[in-house]
């Protein structure tokens, strides 16, 4: 065990520590093969418990035995095409070369600051493409104690048709209500159930029939305001998907770069006469 908690201890120095070790210990060794610090340092999280730490330390040391000892089986059998191994193990080193450099170059290059005027753009000629898989609904919500004196008036302010006492609303929530909700954000309408009393079922019908909604329990009274809602099935509307839209435009300005530079590699060698094709 205390060999385990000595390691443990050097995997910590070496996470603070940028350099690492230029002279460390292996923690375990087999035919002149060992496993050092640096080796594992990075598999163990900086939040993890010293305990769970120790279990890890024990799976890591034993399946990098078992590799060893089962490695070293496979060549004295002789079963394996040594010219095939080659060839993948390039290919897998080309590939992650390739992924390593496309990474940096699109970190480098890619502007991945996207206006509400392209946003829109896009959304206004793709917006059939979008389309709801589950209800949505802008909304105004205040949870209000039934102890506090003209707490009706909440709910004559909400029925107010133009939202012109909005302002009254959040000034008497502020001071009286043990719970609010002004950020009129669009949300799945199965959010509304994380703090009413009682459950939403028939989503559809609550939307359609309801303007202003109270529930009430014994301590509480439940004020919501339904401002604006879309079905399953209807267009989303832009800013509850502003978000997938944005990532979608960064996407395509890494695919057409991409595109680009491959094209301008091939035209380059093939100009070069670098490239030879007999087909």
């Amino acid at each position: 065990m205390r060999f385990f908690l000595v390691v443990f201890s050097s995997i910590l120095i070496f996470q603070a520590c940028n350099d690492g070790y230029g002279d460390e210990s292996a923690i375990a060794s087999y035919q002149g093969k060992s496993l050092y610090v640096s080796d594992i340092a990075k598999a163990f999280p900086t939040d993890i418990s010293p305990e769970d730490s120790l279990l890890l330390l024990k799976k890591i040391v034993d399946n990098w035995l078992v590799r060893q000892l089962l490695y070293e089986k496979a060549q004295k059998h002789d079963i394996y095409d040594e010219k095939e191994i080659e060839r993948r193990v390039d290919n897998f080193r080309k590939d992650l070369v390739i992924h390593q450099y496309k990474g940096q170059l699109l970190n480098e290059k890619i502007d991945t600051v996207v206006s509400m005027d392209q946003m829109q753009e896009y959304y206004e000629k793709h917006s059939t493409e979008f389309r709801l898989k589950s209800n949505v609904v802008r909304y105004h919500f205040v949870k209000l104690p039934k102890s506090v004196p003209e707490g009706y008036k909440v709910g004559r302010w909400m029925n107010d048709p133009d939202n012109d006492r909005l302002v009254d609303i959040q000034e008497f929530s502020y001071q009286n209500a043990r719970y609010y909700e002004f950020d009129d954000k669009w949300v799945n309408v199965e959010h509304l159930n994380d703090f009413l009393p009682k459950h939403i079922d028939d989503q559809t019908r609550f939307l359609q029939r309801n303007r202003v909604h109270q529930q009430y329990d014994s301590l509480y009274i439940y004020f919501v305001r339904l401002n604006e809602y879309y079905l399953k099935g209807d267009i989303a509307p832009m800013p509850y998907i502003a978000d997938k839209i944005r990532q979608i435009i960064i996407g395509k300005r890494r695919l057409e770069f991409m595109t680009k530079l491959e094209n301008d590699l091939r035209r380059e060698a093939l100009n070069s006469n670098k490239i030879v094709i007999n087909i």
